[in-house]
């Protein structure tokens, strides 16, 4: 099977170190059938974090096997349902974390919602008034 390309280059951010992933091609061990994909792993040394716009967040082993029960991210976009990525995690504000949509650019932090693509949505919800 080919490895899926994506359509522009992320800036994703490993959720572990907030360091900027790099795109490698990555040999997938699932259910036993092994596939060639393209992900961004961490580069921290000994880090296994691994994000693709299809599976989101995912750890993978040494030997490429996969464990779904490993605890990762999961946040989806409101818009389109896809696994968002960690674009920005601000060290001075404890806890703040951007994530971006790869396909729509819809964007949500932990402290103001859904931002960018929705936010006209919300406005136009609030009558253009402020909720406060």
């Amino acid at each position: 099977m080919p490895a899926t390309q994506p359509s522009k280059e992320l800036r994703a951010l490993c959720y572990e170190h907030h360091v900027k992933m790099r795109l490698n091609r990555s040999l997938v061990n699932s259910d036993g059938d092994a596939t060639q994909t393209l992900a961004y792993a961490c580069t921290e040394p000994d880090c296994l974090v691994h994000y693709n716009i299809y599976r989101g967040y995912f750890i993978l082993s040494q030997d490429g096997n996969t464990n779904e029960l490993d605890m990762v991210p999961r946040v989806r976009c409101p818009h389109d349902g896809t696994p968002m990525y960690l674009a920005e995690a601000d060290t001075k504000k404890s806890g703040f974390r951007l994530w971006i949509c790869p396909q729509c650019d819809g964007r949500c932090t932990n402290e103001e919602g859904l931002i960018g693509l929705a936010s006209q949505g919300i406005q136009d919800h609030l009558g253009g008034k402020n909720a406060a």
